[in-house]
């Protein structure tokens, strides 16, 4: 199974030299680096685990391991790079994947797989010393499976993922993320197929997607877009009810002393975003060493690698070697360290006005009603968001989704001075529909000198009707500076699709949807239930230059 010097694929290659270019990366220590192929490692029911080792000849006894659905060869230029700096790197295809027999089952077979993988790596005579893992996303996935077993690693390193799959990622805020989970059948479809077919089939990907996404009933939703029906996606249909025991085995590493020191790598406009951050708020608060980074990255994006392997080198040595956070201001500030996250802040208000406007200070006195309908036969465009779909997914400019009547916007003055809020930003709104069963998107936006209005963040909730009309919605959290002379503006609306799927209007089951009920939406700014924007402004001294 031993090979001469190890063959990266371009995009392999193409990581590895993004790697070797990056700031801040120890020199390469141990350059005549092997890689092992296809050792079947065993599970517990006997099925075989294609597994890669890379190593040096006169490597150290520690070692990174790494599980994946997504194939070795695709992160052959990360086991590479780390091998060079002279640990041995396992690199396993999960099971189902990439020639690992079995089927591949998301979330289910990790914490079994995990272990016998780790019993197998802690045999092997050169892993006498510590064992980290580290990945991103379904990698990060398969890391805090292993916390829920007998033996566990003596570190993580884990980018864009979370303890619970299904509140952050599958069911946000209440609703289905039809866009996120249609994408990724799309990708686990085509990921093994011969390079000509994936072309075809990313040539037609948004077409495919959007078909997916208003397909009725959206238990269809991936035969649509991808031609076949995943088991996995209609059981995400099926237990689609808040608090299904269906889910409860595939929360991982609820058990915060099972959980060894971490490092945490995160994105403001990555789909993780807000379950990761209450891992890290779990995490601290229960004693566990962690470190969190936040980037201004898209899900996927390779400056979280990069950011994830260089902590991943360093905390070989020690986690405390890392600051505790690490956060990229947008808005022009770039990268600075904090002492916790959030840091302390001051809540501003900021009220909407019948006119349109946003302004700082309480609301006015008299209460201005305004209206607006939502049609889910012509659902409210999402323009942007938190979501693996790269057709929907980032920062956008809001012009076609500001000019839609079922969107009402206020949008304050000019800023005399900059403006720095860093966390999570919260409205208050009292809402009546005609339909209880309605959802509540409320989206902040920056606008620029020449008018150009661009996603800051959001938030999304699908209201229960039972919980009366007042809503705090929580958006998600942010570290950015609002430049003078620009804007604030804020979206109200019942709908982003296909970030979060449309709401029928209806108590039809996802599986359904064979009713579409246009409703009409009511609130006040102004008076005693006015609509409110709680901003949490920050002094930039809390601020520290990257050290």
């Amino acid at each position: 199974m031993s090979g001469r010097g190890p063959r990266l694929t371009r995009v392999a290659a193409q990581e590895y030299r993004r790697l070797a270019r990056s700031e801040g990366m120890p020199p390469a220590t141990h350059p005549e680096v092997q890689r092992d192929r296809d050792i079947p490692v065993r599970a517990h029911d006997g099925a075989a685990l294609l597994t890669d080792h890379w190593h040096a000849p006169d490597a150290a006894d520690s070692t990174l391991l790494i599980r994946t659905p997504y194939g070795r060869d695709g992160i052959a230029g990360v086991a590479k790079f780390i091998a060079e700096r002279g640990h041995h790197v396992i690199v396993q295809s999960c099971r189902g994947t990439f020639g690992s027999e079995g089927e591949f089952s998301p979330l289910h077979d990790e914490v079994a797989d995990g272990q016998s993988t780790l019993t197998w790596l802690r045999a092997q005579p050169w892993a006498t010393g510590r064992v980290h893992t580290w990945g991103g996303s379904y990698f990060g996935v398969t890391q805090w499976a292993l916390c829920d077993g007998p033996d566990r690693p003596d570190a993580m390193g884990i980018a864009v993922s979370a303890r619970r799959f299904d509140d952050g990622i599958i069911y946000p805020g209440g609703g289905f993320a039809i866009d996120t989970t249609v994408a990724w059948s799309f990708a686990l479809r085509m990921q093994e197929r011969p390079l000509l077919a994936r072309i075809g089939m990313i040539l037609r990907a948004a077409c495919a997607l959007r078909r997916g996404s208003l397909t009725v009933p959206p238990a269809e939703a991936a035969q649509a877009a991808v031609g076949t029906d995943p088991r996995f996606f209609r059981d995400w249909v099926e237990h689609s009810q808040r608090d299904d025991p269906w889910w409860e085995p595939l929360h991982f590493a609820q058990d915060l002393a099972s959980i060894p020191p971490v490092a945490l790598v995160a994105g403001w406009r990555d789909l993780f975003l807000q379950e990761q951050l209450k891992d890290h708020a779990a995490l601290v608060a229960g004693g566990v060493p962690a470190k969190l980074a936040i980037g201004d990255w898209l899900h996927g994006a390779p400056e979280t690698s990069v950011m994830g392997v260089r902590d991943a080198l360093v905390s070989f040595d020690s986690l405390d070697r890392l600051p505790d956070v690490r956060i990229e201001v947008t808005g022009g500030i770039g990268w600075r360290e904090l002492d916790s996250w959030p840091p302390p802040a001051e809540s501003r208000v900021w009220a909407a006005t019948a006119a349109g406007g946003l302004r700082p200070g309480a609301p006015d006195e008299r209460a201005t009603p305004l209206s607006y309908r939502y049609d889910p036969a012509d659902p409210t465009p999402s323009e942007g968001g938190r979501t693996l779909g790269p057709f929907a997914s980032g920062y956008r400019i809001q012009r076609r989704r500001e000019a839609r009547s079922d969107v009402v916007l206020f949008t304050s003055d000019p800023l005399d001075d900059d403006l720095l809020i860093i966390g999570e930003p919260r409205v208050e709104i009292t809402l009546t529909s005609t339909n209880p069963r309605v959802d509540l998107f409320v989206r902040l936006c920056d606008v620029d000198e020449r008018g150009r209005s661009r996603t800051v963040t959001d938030g999304y909730i699908r209201r229960n009707p039972e919980a009366g009309t007042h809503t705090v919605l929580q958006l998600a959290s942010l570290a950015h500076r609002f430049a003078a002379g620009h804007r604030l503006r804020l979206q109200v609306s019942s709908g982003a699709h296909p970030v979060y799927l449309r709401n029928p209007g209806t108590a039809d089951p996802i599986r359904d949807h064979s009713r579409l009920l246009p409703s009409e939406q009511t609130f006040d700014v102004g008076g005693e239930h006015a609509l409110a924007l709680h901003l949490p402004a920050v002094d930039g001294a809390v601020l520290r230059p990257m050290s």
